[in-house]
């Protein structure tokens, strides 16, 4: 059986995920042996010597996780795989977990752009590969659709920058539309927030990245987050890396992780809707997707005929149509329940508004990519 030493930092629900996904392609090979040595993990301590006295002890056929301070010379005598995420530095030699970052930070200006936001901001961690990519992506986004420059605040040390980043966000134009580098970093946005009396969304509209659902959940208000595939990720890394154990043979792959949405919660509930027929229109939805909406009775309230009221219902919600909002509305609560309950699928589909189930499959799959029933087994 395959054995491997595992540098992972388990408080974080990301690195659980994957876990989760590595384990699903291991069990179909009959599984494998883990030793966990996260006390190992350090960003100032070189704990090489030990990680390699490990993994000789133990005779592991792979090493995964995070080696910050990788003796490379040393640890390529081991011979084995050595699949790395690091925070400051890349080593082309190795197999490394990664993300597509910069394109993370380029999907979060799109949801904000689309929102009709005039400015944006971005904080994040100061010489932290992963933060900067994101934050290339995010302001480079924002200057080519935009024309305009994003601010930006990087951290180096939160607990003493407390002060000087309560400055900056007073100093930002309101509303502003902010992305932090991570979760982690938007949950402590909100904190100074709190204190500050700052209001989120109304001043500030805050996005996090990697959809912690707990870090998410105890914030207040709840954050809004891009959710990364990271299931998909630990699972191809683990069908990788079983083939370059068998074959005996190493490359420096690079599996990435991708963005496979955003989930909304309070913390972006604000988008900017100037024309008030279509702040009232969007208000109702939100208030009442789950339900049997007639499109023909709710535009008949607005003095305005149905075809200007859809022109202007899709200037302010680009790149949405009535119908297409309702529609994403449904299919987030519907995704929702098969995530976290195991209600019957049809069941689901009317609990979220979809009562004529006969073409849902239909939707679902044009919209997802997969059925409803691939959809919950995937999780």
């Amino acid at each position: 059986m395959i054995k491997i030493l595992l540098l992972t930092d388990y408080s974080q629900e990301s690195e659980r995920r994957f876990l989760n996904g590595f384990v699903k392609y291991t069990d179909t090979q009959g599984g494998c042996i883990f030793y966990p040595m996260s006390h190992l993990i350090s960003e100032t301590r070189d704990n090489s010597k030990e990680i390699i006295r490990l993994a000789k002890k133990f005779k592991v056929d792979a090493i995964l996780g995070l080696w910050h301070n990788i003796d490379t010379e040393e640890a390529k005598k081991l011979g084995i795989p050595i699949f790395l995420r690091t925070y400051r530095k890349e080593y082309p030699d190795f197999p490394m977990l990664t993300g597509y970052y910069k394109d993370f930070g380029a999907y979060a200006a799109d949801y904000f752009i689309n929102q009709n936001f005039h400015n944006y901001a971005f904080i994040g961690r100061k010489d932290i590969i992963w933060s900067m990519f994101r934050r290339e992506g995010y302001c480079g986004q924002v200057a080519s659709v935009r024309k305009k420059e994003a601010f930006v605040y990087e951290v180096e040390d939160f607990q003493s920058e407390t002060e000087a980043i309560s400055t900056w966000l007073h100093s930002l134009p309101k509303p502003t539309a902010l992305l932090a580098c991570n979760d982690f970093m938007a949950r402590q946005v909100t904190e100074i927030c709190l204190l500050e009396n700052i209001r989120i969304p109304e001043d500030i509209s805050l996005l996090g990245v990697d959809n912690d659902e707990f870090m998410c959940n105890i914030s207040s208000p709840t954050l809004s987050s891009i959710r990364l595939n990271f299931e998909k990720h630990g699972y191809d890394l683990a069908k990788i890396l079983f083939k370059m154990i068998r074959e005996k043979q190493i490359w420096p792959a690079r599996i990435a992780v991708e963005a496979i949405g955003v989930v909304e919660r309070m913390s972006t509930r604000h988008k900017i809707i100037s024309d008030p027929y279509i702040r009232e229109i969007v208000e109702f939805i939100k208030h009442n997707y789950t339900q049997d909406i007639d499109i023909r009775k709710l535009v008949s309230f607005i003095p305005l005929s149905r075809r200007a009221i859809e022109l202007k219902f899709k200037k302010e919600m680009h790149p949405y149509t009535i119908t297409s909002y309702l529609t994403k509305l449904r299919l987030e609560h519907f995704c929702h329940l098969l995530e976290h309950t195991s209600i019957p699928i049809k069941e689901a589909a009317e609990q979220s508004g979809f009562i004529e189930s006969s073409n849902f499959s239909t939707i679902f799959r044009k919209h997802m990519g997969c059925t409803p029933s691939a959809y919950r087994k995937g999780r």
